[in-house]
């Protein structure tokens, strides 16, 4: 398999000197779980990809001081009318977008080949998907009818790495990240004028249902690299730090359809059941209620909201003795407080 290089978002935590502890990814949950309802998309033979994460505590350092990087843009995207799941698996070398059916059955459709694709996001309209794709040790964004046909249109290409796009609330534009070395910004891109503009600091951006605010993930400015959660105004360029904490990290926020809730990556300190790892995290806009949703062993990445607001769906070792990945869905309307 060709050697993808990726820019790693740091995200870190100081953890206590514990044993490492081995995990049971057979589980498909455990009993801090026991108020969801899962369901899985997919099956470990499709080799879903999963975003690279690096536990430096599982390499030989020392746990006391140890940091976990991961990829953080979004590797699933579903359509607007809730009917389709979009996700990566890797076949011949390659990481391609396929399609799923949400309503279940086993049809899967592949919508690109021998491409390299890191990220993804649908159209509002989800007539459109727009994507990362890595070739040559570069990063670029593209955009796919995402029903028919086979043509790929490149939307943004410069000498740094461009990628995690997200559409406009328009669909006439895009907001994606540009990587400068150590440094992260957020840029928009429109479609009819090919106008670029940068906005503000972060990475990881997403667009609350206003069409004005993006929420974005920053590292901390103390030198430990702990990522942040925070929202930005377009309009007003005002800035609102939403999530932080001193000894954790946080990333891959994804607002709700309602714009009152974030969904997010962190990392759960290890203990002597459970080595340091990736859950999912709810918190409200405001900064308040954040609530640990899973708590299995396995990482748990990517979320993303349904629609409807009623689902996130996200990727999970869980269920597998290998801990491989696969798509799952979680119902959230029995989890509102």
């Amino acid at each position: 398999m060709k050697k993808i290089i990726l820019p790693l978002f740091v995200l870190i935590v100081m953890n206590a000197c514990v044993p490492r502890v081995a995990i049971d990814y057979l589980v498909v949950s455990v009993p801090e779980e026991g108020a969801l309802k899962l369901v899985k998309y997919t099956d470990e033979n499709e080799s879903v990809v999963h975003p690279s994460i690096i536990d430096q505590a599982s390499n030989g350092f020392d746990r006391a001081n140890s940091t976990i990087f991961w990829y953080a843009p979004a590797l699933l995207a579903i359509s607007p009318d809730e009917t389709k799941i979009a996700y990566l698996a890797a076949s011949n070398g390659y990481h391609n977008l396929y399609l799923k059916d949400i309503s279940g059955g086993k049809s899967t459709i592949q919508r690109t080949f021998n491409r390299q694709i890191m990220d993804m996001s649908y159209s509002p309209n989800g007539s459109n998907i727009v994507f990362t794709e890595s070739k040559d040790n570069d990063y670029n964004i593209f955009m796919i009818n995402a029903s028919e046909g086979v043509a790929v249109q490149q939307l943004v290409r410069t000498n740094a790495f461009e990628l995690s796009p997200t559409f406009s609330a328009d669909g006439k534009g895009i907001f994606f990240v540009k990587n400068e070395g150590n440094n992260y910004y957020i840029w928009s891109f429109n479609i009819e004028s090919s106008l670029l503009t940068q906005y503000t600091e972060g990475f990881t951006p997403t667009l609350s249902p206003n069409g004005e605010d993006l929420i974005v993930t920053r590292n901390s400015r103390d030198g430990k690299f702990r990522g942040e959660i925070w929202m930005v105004n377009t309009r007003k360029g005002t800035e609102t730090l939403i999530l932080s904490d001193p000894k954790i990290g946080y990333s891959s926020p994804r607002i709700s359809p309602n714009g009152k809730e974030i969904v997010c990556v962190g990392i759960t300190e290890g203990d002597k059941s459970k080595p340091m790892n990736l859950d999912l995290y709810t918190v409200k806009i405001d900064g308040t209620n954040l609530t640990q949703l899973t708590f299995h062993g396995g990482h748990d990445v990517s979320p993303v909201w349904s629609p409807s607001g009623n689902s996130i769906f996200f990727l999970s070792q869980r269920g597998n003795k290998d801990g491989k990945y696969n798509v799952w869905k979680m119902e959230y309307s029995n989890l509102k407080k």
